[in-house]
């Protein structure tokens, strides 16, 4: 079972649940709390530092912008800063976000080890994601997982992220056309990216390059 963990959440009285569902359903013996991610990751440099290492983050997604300007704004950035700085850390997000799409692209880019969705028993869904995850095992709440075991129609692979990241940066096509030739990332061709551009907009019904971009934001691909 883990013995320190990192709560990160916005709102004082879902953090303060977290904590005491915690201390009361598990043997964990640390928890500290962080309002901000940027805290946090400090918070967690301190720990390591002092040879007394976080063994387990528990982190929403979404954190309201105030008057404090932050470095790291979001969960998914926080986990993989930390993961950067320590591999073995597991990782939990537990938040309001039930899209499918966007929890298994935390699972394949970001190697969370458990989702769970916010809710009346989130908190019993979070005991159990901590269970599993500390034999090793990985977790999704009961109510996402019909939806994540199901094989989408449209798969998007690396080059479509690549592709869609660099338009995200203002590239143009012939930049991209480019770069993916120094990069030996193939098809290369300006013809072969724009009817990859065009599948990619069919498929999510985008209008246009920017609507594409915000809705693969959206969907957690870039």
């Amino acid at each position: 079972m883990f013995q320190k963990v990192l709560v990160v959440e916005d709102l004082d009285s879902i953090g303060f649940g977290i904590a005491q569902m915690l201390k009361q359903e598990t043997t964990i013996k640390e928890v500290h709390q962080s309002l901000y991610c940027d805290d946090a990751y400090f918070k967690f440099l301190r720990e390591q530092q002092d040879h007394i290492p976080f063994d387990l983050l528990i982190t929403d997604l979404s954190f309201k912008m105030d008057h404090r300007e932050s470095k790291i704004n979001s969960g998914d950035e926080l986990v993989k800063a930390l993961k950067s700085k320590q591999p073995n850390l597991k990782a939990i997000v537990y938040s309001v976000e039930n899209r499918s799409s966007k929890v298994r692209a935390l699972f394949n880019n970001h190697k969370i080890d458990a989702y769970v969705v916010k809710g009346r028993r989130g908190l019993k869904y979070l005991v159990e994601a901590i269970n599993t995850i500390s034999k090793n095992g990985t977790y999704t709440s009961p109510d996402l997982s019909g939806f994540m075991n199901r094989k989408e129609v449209f798969e998007i692979d690396e080059y479509d992220i690549e592709l869609l990241k660099q338009l995200s940066k203002g590239s143009s096509q012939k930049e991209i056309s480019l770069l993916f030739k120094k990069k030996h990332i193939q098809p290369s061709g300006m013809s072969s990216i724009e009817k990859r551009l065009n599948r990619l907009k069919v498929e999510l019904n985008a209008k246009n390059v920017i609507q594409l971009i915000a809705m693969s934001k959206d969907l957690g691909w870039i």
